[in-house]
């Protein structure tokens, strides 16, 4: 039993010298609080394998400073999510509050930055638990500050106002009048949106107030703007332009995009005033702003400013212009939603992948170690039964036999269980793709299941091409080469299969009668492609 003790101590010790701590990881967070955030990541890339080299405690604040070290340099993406989550695990269960509001805080933009605007909400909220009680009223302000943010882009206007309004008590008790009159700017802001103008008013009269008395000029451009929105929406046209007037004169002439988005704003109060040659000016300066956004603003407005002359000729091509920049932004934002989800995609693909090497890593160690220890065990009871037992010899090796037998039949349920972990994982696979397409494909998927009307343009039917090549694999050009007859139409039918209509949505969609569809598959399987009768076009085109 002595013995036996001992080889437990000798290799416990040895991991436990294999885990400890890194001195690298304690400079790397020393340079990161100095911002010396470019040293600090050439300090961690010089930890190989740090998952398995490091103790817990330092992987977790290194994936942690890294995913800061990202967060700073602006370069968040799907697979920091990877780094942050065993840092938010393991801060979360230890009770470091410091390190788990940090981790949750980097967190929080990294949802932002991936559109999933939900679960930034979320991992703020989450951070602003670990904050109570702390005393940290500069992260108070932050954390708050964006869950106003994140709850003006969810059109949540109360929230905005509420927590906006906890940042500014953080910001007074932290004293910076600075981050006391943003928050005053941005209580005003959803007082705004909730259409509250007298309390919206109130707030920015107290920021302009502040701003003087706490000497924070380089406020008074935002205030003022803020003014001039609240009294364009009281309907006081001339008390806005005049506040506007006053937000340029003090803005820097290279701030172009900003002053010509001012210029918007003159545009469209000159059009209430009814000083149209004004209106008209101004139109001519914001038509050459590269913000297409204020650009189909000024088309919008002097289409409404010639209306109401009574030139509708005029307005016409103005309105047209309008709705084809309207289209444009609409194109270009549906592209960035395509990339951010197929970015999405990629890292939940990714994290699949990384449990599966994480859990053959783990029982490769786990091997190693049982392993180690038998052939310890082994030499101990050899050298027993030799000293000892000699007569006994026969016996223990017939129980060796036994136990080596044991050990085949556990590997082999092993093996087993791991083939059935990849069949799985591969279903999942095909699963988390079929569900993208179908949310790419939304306005098709949800007419059907209104059982509306289904309308599909030849620019619709090109973004669910579009789509179905992103997430699998240029899908459309690998059916046409494989099967070159197949025409445009065809690839609809086959487009509609993976997105897994059924044959009654299709009809719903093609506008024919079931069977018709039903016809059409049948000829596509069997005289285009050359299929066998027994199997479907959707078993076909399942794994293509």
């Amino acid at each position: 039993m002595r013995l036996k003790s001992l080889i437990g101590i000798i290799l416990w010790g040895s991991m436990l010298v294999a885990c400890g701590p890194d001195n690298r990881v304690a400079l790397a967070e020393k340079l990161m609080a100095e911002k010396e955030t470019d040293s600090a990541i050439v300090v961690m890339n010089e930890i190989k394998e740090p998952l398995h080299n490091l103790s817990k405690h330092d992987y977790a604040l290194y994936a942690l400073l890294m995913s800061e070290a990202v967060h700073r340099k602006q370069q968040l993406n799907a697979a920091t999510d990877t780094l942050l989550l065993p840092a938010i695990k393991y801060f979360s269960q230890s009770g470091d509050s410091l390190y788990a509001e940090r981790a949750l805080y980097c967190k929080a933009h990294l949802d932002r930055r991936l559109n999933r605007m939900s679960d930034a909400m979320q991992s703020f909220l989450k951070a602003l638990l670990f904050l109570q009680n702390s005393g940290n009223h500069e992260q108070l302000y932050r954390v708050n500050t964006w869950l106003g943010v994140v709850c003006l882009n969810q059109e949540e206007y109360s929230g905005k106002v509420r927590y906006s309004k906890e940042a500014l008590k953080a910001a007074l008790d932290l004293g910076n009048m600075f981050y006391k009159n943003m928050a005053l700017c941005d209580i005003s802001t959803g007082y705004l949106f909730l259409n509250q103008l007298d309390s919206a008013l109130y707030y920015a009269q107290a920021a302009y107030e502040a701003a003087l008395a706490d000497s924070v000029p380089q406020q008074l451009p935002f205030i003022y703007t803020n003014l001039g929105s609240i009294y364009s929406q009281k309907g006081e046209p001339t008390k806005a332009l005049d506040y506007i007037n006053k937000s340029i004169s003090l803005r820097p002439a290279k701030d172009t995009v900003r002053i010509l988005s001012l210029y918007g704003a003159k545009l469209e109060l000159f059009g209430k005033l009814g000083q149209y040659d004004s209106a008209y000016h101004y139109f001519q300066k914001v038509i050459s702003s590269p913000n297409p956004s204020s650009v189909a603003d000024a088309y919008n407005n002097m289409a409404k400013i010639y209306h109401k002359m009574g030139r509708a000729s005029d307005a016409y091509p103005m309105l047209q212009r309008f709705i084809e920049l309207s289209d444009t932004i609409r194109k270009y934002r549906h592209t960035e939603e395509a990339i951010a989800l197929q970015e999405l995609y990629k890292h939940e693909q990714l994290s699949v992948e990384n449990l599966y090497w994480r859990t053959r890593a783990a029982e490769r160690q786990r091997n190693v170690y049982w392993m180690t220890t038998i052939s310890l065990l082994l030499v101990w009871v050899a050298s027993a039964v030799y000293l000892i037992y000699r007569r006994n010899r026969l016996m223990a090796q017939q129980h060796q036999l036994v136990k080596k037998e044991k050990e085949l039949a556990q590997q082999r349920e092993i093996t087993s269980e791991n083939l059935r972990r990849m069949v799985e994982l591969e279903q999942k696979e095909a699963k988390l793709k079929e569900t993208f397409f179908r949310r790419l494909s939304q306005k098709v998927v949800q007419e059907i299941e209104r059982g509306g009307n289904v309308i599909l343009s030849d620019e619709d039917w090109d973004d669910i091409v579009q789509n179905a090549d992103i997430i699998f694999n240029n899908f459309t050009k690998r059916l046409q080469q494989t099967y070159p007859s197949l025409n445009k139409d065809d690839l609809r039918y086959c487009c509609m299969v993976k997105m897994q209509l059924s044959q009654s949505g299709m009809a719903q969609v093609m506008h024919l009668e079931r069977d018709s569809v039903k016809k059409r598959l049948k000829r596509i399987r069997m005289e285009k492609m050359g299929a066998d009768s027994g199997v479907t076009l959707e078993e076909l085109l399942y794994n293509f």
